[in-house]
């Protein structure tokens, strides 16, 4: 039996945002490598397409298809994408008519709901321990599925789910990922010691946090972790076999447990593996040894969660994490060579035009935070802040549910205290104006991003903000007071 997983390209929906987009970090899809290494364990022959890394058209995969001439086809969504990974399931099935499966955070999230024609069967939650049993029942009889975790159409035509599948607890016990079907070479990034071979590694699961924003621990909250060695063992298979120099670690909180993780880096400079790597953590969980001990190991680069400057906007989103704590970090960081990334959101709930101005005040005075993302709220489903927006609070009403419309950048589908959509992409536009004007994120910025991947956004920016700064200079030099 043969498998094909799909990983359809995504960053040219970003406009001209693309190429910053793409700057950031090429990123393997590790959940579909887990699947094909559950499917290559059960005997199955997976083919792993990832068209964005290798800017695949339509064509171009159903070619590869018809050639690999597979029993079942995979695809796995997140919000934003959903309608375009449909358009494309829905050409896949005129083409070739071979039976699809479907998973991601939006089919977890919505189940039944996302049931559309071109899909035949859809993976609910964490599907680690239960896809092989979808496999064996597969071959049996693709019309009788039976298995947790997983909507099917019974030969009947009736739609049925028979309950949620278990959550693995032993991490360890996992295959690995199969990252061998992927073309490694493509996955290039570049760092500050020159443009390195890239992949993505996941040591934990799950978060304690309850962060408005987040769907991260939707599915559940409790911390996962794998153990040091079994993580060392895929540290050492990535850098020493594929060559690797640089690794991104996909957890919400690197530093969730600082004992963990200086035992990690311990085993890292024990073994003398040698590779550069990054991660998101919580401001408040990071200080001066993890930093250095860290950075010994090859950390490059972290990312810190700030949001929003507005103390009564961070109670209400429940971001607990005091706001000098970020100051202090970066502050670190900058001392020790280490890039930070600071996300930051307008359109928050409760917010109005002065807290978003103060915010960005805030930024333009913070000379230790230096990089800076800016991007505009967006509820994703099963968040609180989708609910408040569904219902009206806070200030909150949600416009479209049009996904593909939820994007941070260019895009806004809220109206928070009166800000309509389209005066909130100019909230955004001139913040970033006012953000990177300051001189001393100039270098930073590029950099990170390289001058090429921010001209088309800046171009943008400049180009709709460009009347409203002459109609300030007539004011202010042509104006006569009445």
């Amino acid at each position: 039996m043969k498998l094909s997983l799909i990983f359809y390209a995504y960053t040219n929906s970003y406009g001209a945002y693309e190429k910053v987009a793409k700057s950031i970090l090429p990123l393997p899809p590790l959940n579909l490598c887990m699947i094909a290494a559950l499917a290559e364990k059960e005997g199955w022959k997976v083919q792993l397409i990832d068209a964005e890394i290798e800017n695949l058209s339509n064509p171009e995969i159903i070619h590869r298809l018809k050639e690999f001439k597979p029993d079942l086809i995979g695809l796995t969504a997140t919000t934003p994408f959903f309608a375009s990974i449909a358009d494309n399931a829905k050409v896949l099935k005129e083409h070739l008519n071979i039976p699809i499966i479907i998973g991601g955070p939006h089919i977890s999230i919505f189940g039944e709901q996302a049931f559309l024609d071109a899909f035949d069967y859809l993976s609910i939650g964490e599907a680690d321990l239960v896809f092989s049993q979808f496999l064996r029942q597969f071959e049996k009889n693709p019309k009788e599925i039976n298995v947790k975790g997983f909507i099917s159409r019974q030969t009947n035509g009736e739609i049925f789910y028979p309950g949620d599948a278990p959550v693995p607890e032993n991490l360890d016990e996992l295959p690995s990922s199969a990252r061998h079907l992927l073309k490694n070479d493509l996955y290039l990034f570049r760092t500050p010691t020159g443009v390195k071979k890239s992949t993505m590694i996941q040591i934990t699961r799950g978060c304690p946090f309850e962060c408005a924003f987040c769907a991260t621990n939707l599915l559940t909250k409790d911390v996962r972790r794998r153990s040091i060695s079994n993580v060392i063992k895929e540290i050492e298979y990535v850098v020493e076999d594929l060559g690797v120099g640089h690794i991104y670690f996909s957890d919400d909180n690197l530093t969730l447990s600082k004992t963990y993780t200086m035992d990690l880096c311990d085993e890292i400079e024990k073994r003398n593996l040698k590779f550069t790597f990054e991660g998101h953590t919580r401001a408040d969980m990071w200080d001066e040894d993890i930093a250095k001990k860290m950075k010994r190991c090859g950390l490059i680069r972290v990312s810190f969660g700030l949001e929003t400057a507005m103390p009564e906007i961070r109670d209400l989103i429940k971001k607990t994490v005091p706001l000098e704590n970020y100051v202090a970090a970066n502050r670190i960081n900058n001392r020790l060579g280490i890039e930070t990334m600071n996300s930051v959101m307008l359109g928050l709930p409760g917010e109005t035009r002065e807290l978003i101005k103060k915010t960005v005040d805030y930024l333009c005075k913070a000379k230790d935070i230096q990089n800076i993302t800016y991007g505009i709220t967006v509820p994703y489903p099963g968040t609180e802040i989708y609910e408040w927006a569904d219902k009206g609070l806070y200030g909150l009403k949600l416009l479209s549910k049009d996904f593909s419309k939820f994007h941070r950048y260019g895009h806004s589908v809220l109206e928070v205290n009166g800000i309509s959509p389209e005066e909130m992409i100019s909230l955004q536009e001139r913040g970033l104006i006012r953000i990177y004007s300051c001189w001393w994120r100039w270098i930073p910025m590029i950099r990170l991003h390289g001058f090429k991947a921010l001209f088309p956004p800046m171009l943008l920016v400049i180009r709709n903000n460009i009347g409203r700064f002459f109609a300030k200079i007539k004011r202010l030099f042509f104006t006569r007071e009445r």
